[in-house]
């Protein structure tokens, strides 16, 4: 998909086939798919909707395999990740990413170490410009 500002943020059903795919060294069928998502008690024809959204939207490639399809990313997670984190800073921290470091100051999540590796890499993007 290259430029990710035409990546549009994903239903958290369609994300979680997503995770999948990208977990996986090779493409998937649709059984191996179910498997891996059994906690989620899909139906096959479930899957197979929600994979044809993904087909459609660019996300998942397919390749026939016999009587099935071999299922893919598309979209590297590296290309996805911008669009789940923008859209997490707008809804949850009002679109201040000050707000999201304070958050994780308020709740103890920022050890010394996390503080120095954050002003290292914001130093790091000043000097880039």
């Amino acid at each position: 998909m290259g430029n990710n500002d035409n990546i549009k943020r994903l239903p958290d059903a369609e994300l979680e086939i997503m995770k999948e795919l990208w977990a996986a060294d090779e493409p998937l069928t649709r059984p191996q798919l179910e498997q891996r998502l059994a906690r989620k008690s899909w139906t096959s024809t479930t899957l197979l909707a929600l994979l044809a959204r993904l087909e459609s939207k660019g996300f998942v490639s397919r390749q026939k395999q016999g009587k099935g399809y071999l299922y893919a990313a598309a979209v590297t997670r590296q290309e996805y990740l911008p669009v789940e984190s923008r859209s997490a800073l707008g809804r949850m921290f009002g679109g201040s990413a000050r707000n999201l470091v304070a958050a994780l100051a308020e709740t103890h999540a920022l050890s010394d170490t996390d503080i120095d590796e954050l002003a290292a890499y914001l130093e790091q993007l000043r000097r880039k410009g």
